[in-house]
């Protein structure tokens, strides 16, 4: 029998100092996430100088952000819901893990065999939409070095990103059609900054490995499955950390508009399935309130897809393709 793994980058175990300071030196100490670092000095930046300083910082916005009611992270509830919804429609047993944290991937599979003792073959699948190093590489390679720490009775299959997959562009649009159809002045499709060189080492490789042009390619195909002006469209990049990102930013840009005089601005994150602090805070709080503050008038925050029925159906073809 076949399981699913739901896999995405992970969260702060609570909106605690210690533990987001945790999460944070995790993910920064990864060597396909702070790349030009000397491997030697990598664990001592990212646990020891960049953790202590942005912990206080980071845990003020998860308080803002976090699910209360569930006493979770949005990304973790919101990843356990689909995976629930997955399993129902499918009949396949279904976990969640994350890259960083918990539920770890080793825990995952044990959750599967304790599920299917007849267990051959497990369905990988990355929620990121479009090819990045920090992002699909590295949780795809801690899958399956993990698979390969131990004797293990199923082998295992990876989704690719699937940024233009017909499945995704339809529950995107799903998403967003509900604003788009009240009017607007621009819609804001907001993915996660990269720095230069990461996408120059993309796209060197290809269109499989290109994370600009799977972003342009993503917005070029839910403008057309909507029917829109593509001249109200604007793409920007959040959480950059340097001057050698990509860019426009997204705050900058909320600023910007709001001083040249649009008043209704439509934005989402169309990078990340399941709403998280960069959905959650750095639009509908950040962005918002840039452009509020600079004389904006309308401002509409599209939810991500998370457990929509309509994303979830969407997601279980994408997942049939592999089986």
């Amino acid at each position: 029998m076949r399981g699913i793994l739901i896999l995405n980058t992970g969260s702060p175990k609570t909106k605690n100092r210690e533990d987001v300071k945790f999460f944070i030196g995790a993910m920064l100490s990864d060597p396909l996430v702070l790349s030009t670092v000397p491997n030697w000095f990598r664990d001592t930046l990212a646990k020891r100088i960049i953790a202590p300083l942005r912990a206080s910082n980071s845990a003020s916005h998860y308080e803002l952000i976090w699910d209360n009611e569930h006493n979770e992270s949005p990304l973790i509830y919101n990843s356990l819901q689909l995976a629930k919804k997955i399993e129902s429609s499918t009949g396949l047993p279904t976990e969640v893990a994350m890259r960083y944290g918990s539920p770890s991937i080793l825990d995952a599979f044990t959750r599967l065999k304790q599920k299917c003792a007849t267990l051959h073959e497990v369905i990988v699948v990355p929620m990121f939409p479009q090819y990045a190093q920090s992002s699909y590489q590295t949780a795809v390679d801690e899958v399956g070095r993990c698979f390969m720490s131990k004797p293990q009775s199923f082998r295992i299959k990876f989704i690719e990103p699937y940024f233009n997959k017909p499945e995704y562009i339809s529950a995107l649009a799903d998403s967003i059609r509900p604003f788009t159809e009240k009017g607007y002045d621009k819609l804001v499709f907001s993915f996660h900054s990269l720095p230069i060189a990461h996408v120059e080492i993309g796209w060197k490789k290809g269109k499989d490995f290109d994370y600009v042009f799977q972003v342009k390619e993503t917005v070029r195909l839910v403008t057309k499955e909507l029917g829109i002006d593509p001249k109200k469209n604007r793409i920007v990049y959040s959480s950059a950390i340097g001057r050698k990102w990509l860019k426009p930013d997204l705050e900058e840009t909320m600023k910007q508009l709001a001083e040249s005089g649009t008043k209704k601005v439509i934005a989402l994150t169309a990078g990340f399935p399941a709403d998280n602090l960069e959905s959650l805070y750095d639009i509908d709080i950040v962005a918002r309130e840039a452009f509020e503050s600079n004389g904006g008038k309308e401002f509409y925050f599209v939810p991500g897809l998370n457990a929509e029925d309509f994303w979830v159906e969407g997601l279980v073809k994408i997942i049939s393709s592999k089986i």
